[in-house]
């Protein structure tokens, strides 16, 4: 006699999941097995509690089973769905990029204020990975943005996340390592960045979510967490006209950084606090 398979309906694959996320300390589990099961069945996460009595059919079972399974191993749900948002935009993930993180809006809120304020049209972003900030600053002004990065995958994402977002005509991406290529910065008003900041010593104590799928490149220098910064400031000072630096800030940095303005004798600068009151994101004057 054969044994009869069982059926998973949604409320009770829920619950099973959202076991499975707590007892490996995933956080929030009940919000990540509600994402992976509501892309698997292509419908809003309201609507598992709508039809909670949903069965599954073997192919969404299968498919969900292998979203917990790269799950259970912590790795990133916006790399399993291949999605994520960023100020209010839909990105394109995946492990040759960062993962667009809430902060960061920060930066681009910062810059979107001065370009309303002052009118600059020419901006330059270093380190562009999924181009989440170029394209939101893009989608919400009127100007051009140059965005160069050091990946060619990173920059295939990125141009792809530019087409998605219908940025097309406002941004120009680039393969170039700021680090040992000189750049020009006399074409631009604004420079923006979001470097690497993490020390070398440090990596080994991040979350194993970070650690074992992010990109290293755009998580450390391999060093002391400051090149990115040095490197910055030099290119700025370099320039023969005004323009603005808005960099973001790795938590702690913000001394260390300030350190470095004002060993290059730069006064003109401040630091904004996000919403934990973090130092977060730099702003500075050069020439």
């Amino acid at each position: 006699m054969e044994q009869a398979v069982k059926v998973w309906h949604v409320l009770e694959i829920l619950k099973v999941t959202e076991a499975a996320f707590a007892d490996k300390g995933i956080k929030n589990p009940r919000l990540n097995a509600e994402l992976l099961l509501a892309d698997v069945l292509k419908c809003r996460r309201i609507e598992l509690y709508l039809d909670f009595e949903k069965p599954l059919t073997t192919a969404e079972l299968m498919a969900f089973r292998e979203f917990v399974r790269r799950r259970l191993k912590h790795e990133p749900i916006q790399y399993i769905l291949g999605k994520t948002e960023f100020y209010a935009l839909s990105f394109n993930v995946s492990p040759a990029v960062l993962i667009p993180r809430q902060e960061t809006e920060l930066l681009v809120e910062e810059v979107l204020k001065y370009l309303k304020e002052t009118g600059a049209k020419r901006v330059l972003d270093i380190g562009t990975g999924s181009g989440c900030v170029a394209i939101a600053v893009a989608a919400n002004s009127d100007c051009h943005i140059d965005a160069i990065d050091i990946s060619p995958d990173a920059l295939q994402t990125a141009k792809e996340n530019s087409d998605l977002n219908n940025t097309t005509d406002k941004i120009t991406f680039y393969n170039k390592d700021v680090l040992k290529e000189e750049i020009d910065l006399n074409d631009y008003d604004v420079v923006m960045s979001n470097p690497p900041y993490i020390p070398a010593e440090e990596m080994k104590t991040v979350d194993d979510e970070v650690r074992l799928y992010e990109p290293a490149s755009a998580l450390t220098d391999n060093a002391d967490g400051l090149v990115f910064y040095r490197r910055l400031i030099e290119l700025c000072q370099k320039a023969e006209k005004k323009l603005v630096l808005f960099a973001e800030l790795g938590d702690g940095k913000a001394a260390y950084v300030e350190g470095l303005l004002k060993e290059k004798g730069v006064t003109n600068y401040r630091i904004t606090e996000d919403l934990i009151k973090i130092p977060r994101v730099l702003v500075a004057e050069f020439n």
